[in-house]
């Protein structure tokens, strides 16, 4: 049976702006539909691109969600893209702080009115 889509994909002007659908991101199952959904949207001929992953929605992340997170961050270095976190409760905030993640991800508390900072 295949697996109805965990992230709601926009382009605004050139940024993918990306949303969580489940609130809570814990379940390994979900957190492995996340990153095979995400790996469609983003390029694969490793063009720059910008990206914003709004967890506007969610409630709840696993550390495998935080790991597959990091490695994004690193494809993203490495095509000289960008990647914004947005809209993030304050515990999903604590949980990357704790972790000394805070300073590896750019994050934001709200999604700005423009998205020209990308």
């Amino acid at each position: 049976m295949p697996s109805s889509s965990r992230i709601d994909v926009r382009d605004d002007d050139g940024v993918t702006v990306v949303r969580f659908s489940d609130s809570q991101l814990f379940d390994a199952r979900i957190v492995d539909e996340i990153a095979g959904q995400l790996a469609t949207v983003l390029p694969a001929d490793g063009s720059p691109f910008h990206l914003v992953l709004d967890f506007g929605n969610v409630s709840l992340i696993s550390s495998s969600l935080v790991a597959k997170l990091v490695l994004l961050q690193r494809r993203i270095n490495a095509s000289g893209s960008i990647l914004r976190l947005i809209r993030m409760s304050d515990d999903i905030q604590s949980v990357l702080c704790r972790a000394h993640l805070d300073r590896f991800f750019q994050i934001d508390r709200e999604e700005p009115a423009t998205l020209a900072w990308c």
